[in-house]
């Protein structure tokens, strides 16, 4: 699949003659494509574990060998595939075709991931690898090229921040639809009183509910991708025509530093995000007092929203990040980008640290220091995805060889890396305090572990990860003579 067509590039995905300033349609276009994978990749990170445990009744050690082995074949797959979109000719340029070719498979496998059939607990075991293992496999195939979409778009370094504003913004507002409209979809759908697996505790059948949410979100998000893939370009292409070998990629990937600086970053800052939302409905459940307690209703004519502790704990935490991410763009522009990240890593750690020492009684001051949290983490995505576009350029000018999509495949390596760590690290401190849902409520060990995950453990590795970019090398000063330099390059190639 490294070569779509023979048709060699045209003006529209390769190098422009334009400034690199993008319109309005575009950036929102480009924003859209996370949005629509947030639709299904938050479903996984804030639901999947609960329902594993919770719903299909599966056990927390099984949990931990199904996610172990998705990642080892993560560990092939994806640098594997940014090697193939790098080395990928088409009229429609190396990245855009996989956001097109791959959305439908994608919105798939989210339904069958959350749809388990009425068949023995070691088939549901097996029955769940495959088909996580499968939804892992789209993600990376359709989310590496388009975060190396983010490094072709424009060579505007200031360009590329604005529309990582715009990406994030769109992500993080997948992410509120997510946590605020999940389990009421799920009560929807799954009011079935006569169901066999209609669960009298929670008014409302899962195993009936999750799927047909999911067809929602997933229906939602292959329009969503194919908007950005009809409403965007690719305008940067490599200073020189020459190929370089894979093993000549690693090379020059293994010899850039400020790389493994965010390499190590994104590991430490995306473990933090899934323990702590991964965590996100134990906690409620049983350590927050009457967490279920109803607090409004909303009518939306086809159905009812009711907004529970729960719901609204989860929703406005979202819209808090939304928020966060409004004025990335004006503090970027008048401050290093790597000093605002520290600063917006350590205090998001801290505040998520405070909650610790809540009593969970307290519902309204858990909920405050949640939303500082939460508003904290908004501006770290968006300073720290335009940074990683800026190694890629800082790649090409060390070595005259451009390989975006080997180093947005590394960078994703490393965030689901840090998913996966936070995942297992939740599964099996579970398994290790022996959790099970008839009994956690009743067990001190097993809510004390539950708050610890929830408080402390993400809010170290929130800390670390900003601090470790202490060691970042290039600075915004470098990447605008970087800027000119390979725009001289290409010009004299050119010419």
């Amino acid at each position: 699949m490294s070569d779509i067509s023979p048709t060699p590039p045209s003006s529209a995905s390769s190098e422009s003659s334009d400034s690199g300033k993008l319109g309005f349609l575009e950036k929102f276009g480009f924003g859209v494509g996370d949005l629509a994978s947030n639709l299904l990749f938050q479903t996984f990170n804030m639901f999947l574990l609960f329902f594993y445990t919770d719903v299909v009744g599966l056990s927390a050690g099984s949990v931990f060998w199904i996610f172990l082995v998705a990642k080892i074949w993560d560990m092939v797959n994806d640098p594997m595939m940014g090697a193939i979109a790098d080395r990928t000719h088409s009229r429609w340029g190396r990245y855009r075709p996989y956001i097109f070719a791959l959305a439908i498979p994608y919105g798939i496998s989210a339904f069958l991931l959350f749809t388990v059939p009425d068949i023995s607990d070691t088939a549901k075991v097996f029955y769940c690898g495959a088909t996580y293992i499968f939804a892992t496999m789209m993600y990376t195939g359709v989310n590496i090229p388009y975060c190396a979409l983010m490094g072709v778009i424009t060579p505007d370094i200031q360009e590329r921040t604005s529309v990582s504003q715009y990406r994030f913004f769109m992500a993080f507002a997948g992410g509120w639809l997510i946590n605020t409209f999940t389990l009421p979809l799920v009560r929807l759908f799954g009011d079935d009183k006569t169901s066999p697996t209609f669960n009298e505790e929670v008014g409302y059948d899962p195993v009936s509910g999750y799927p047909t949410a999911m067809i929602v979100f997933g229906t939602l998000a292959v329009l969503l991708f194919f908007m950005t893939f009809f409403t965007t370009k690719e305008r940067v292409a490599p200073v020189t025509k020459v190929k370089s070998p894979f093993s000549q990629d690693v090379k020059d990937l293994v010899g850039n530093f400020p790389w493994l600086i965010l390499f190590i970053s994104a590991v430490l800052n995306l473990a933090n995000v899934a323990v702590r939302n991964g965590a996100m409905l134990y906690f409620l459940n049983y350590y927050v007092v009457d967490s279920a307690r109803s607090l409004f209703s909303v009518n939306f004519g086809f159905f009812e929203l009711e907004v529970t502790r729960t719901v609204l704990f989860m929703s406005i935490g979202a819209l808090a990040t939304m928020i966060g991410v409004l004025p990335t763009q004006y503090l970027v522009k008048r401050f290093e980008k790597r000093t605002l990240y520290i600063i917006f890593m350590v205090t998001q750690g801290l505040s998520y640290i405070a909650i610790y020492f809540v009593p969970g009684e307290n519902y309204s001051l858990i909920l405050t220091l949640h939303i500082v949290g939460m508003f904290l983490a908004g501006p770290g995505p968006v300073i720290v995805f335009s940074m990683y576009a800026d190694v890629a350029d800082y790649s090409e000018w060390k070595t005259n060889r451009r390989a975006t999509g080997l180093i947005i495949a590394t960078i994703l390596f490393a965030i689901k890396g840090g998913l996966w760590i936070g995942a297992q690290f939740n599964s099996l401190v579970l398994w290790i305090v022996d959790y099970s849902k008839d009994t956690a409520a009743a067990t001190p060990e097993v809510v004390h572990a539950i708050s610890l995950l929830f408080t402390w453990a993400p809010g170290i590795l929130a800390a670390v990860a900003g601090l470790i970019l202490l060691k970042y090398t290039v600075s915004d000063s470098m990447m605008r003579k970087i800027e000119i330099d390979l725009q001289e390059r290409k010009a004299a190639a050119e010419g």
